[in-house]
């Protein structure tokens, strides 16, 4: 398949494209990242939402009462932003924000019980989105794609 996309782009293209869903980019089909990425943007497509909010709600069900600062850290974006998230999270009631007690500059944060009911939701709507847009895999070819996504970013997928 990789050998097929790199011939496809050497080729000089000579028509073109009948129409957008049509045109696939060979030049940059040649890149797993790239490919991925397209699954990442169809699946907000298939949820008509972002995903960083589920991130979040994510991560404070499973490491309750962090800092701003840690999940900026965690999510990997800017401070801001993370402000910005939890400023939108808790007027919707999903996410708590309280002062720490041990550094009064800085707050603590927890998921709610509806922000945990959003986030059971979301998780079941991002597994019925995955169906679809895997659909071609098996189900052997999902795990492996899955498991090496995970390799790939350093985790070690041998443990249980």
């Amino acid at each position: 398949m990789i050998e097929l996309l790199n011939n496809r782009y050497n080729r000089r293209v000579t028509e073109e494209p009948s129409g957008p869903a049509e045109f696939h980019p060979t030049g940059l089909l040649r890149h797993p990242t790239y490919a991925l990425g397209k699954l990442h943007k169809a699946m907000h497509a298939q949820l008509g939402t972002p995903l960083r909010e589920h991130w979040v709600l994510t991560y404070l069900a499973e490491r309750n009462e962090i800092s701003q600062q840690e999940m900026a850290n965690v999510m990997e974006i800017d401070r801001s932003e993370v402000v910005r998230l939890i400023d939108s999270l808790e007027q919707a009631g999903l996410v708590t924000r309280n002062r720490d007690p041990e550094d009064r500059r800085k707050y603590r944060l927890a998921i709610t019980a509806a922000g945990n009911r959003v986030r059971e939701e979301t998780d079941a709507k991002i597994f019925a989105a995955t169906d679809v847009l895997l659909a071609r895999l098996t189900p052997t070819e999902r795990e492996t794609l899955h498991r090496l996504s995970l390799k790939a970013l350093g985790y070690d997928t041998d443990e249980s």
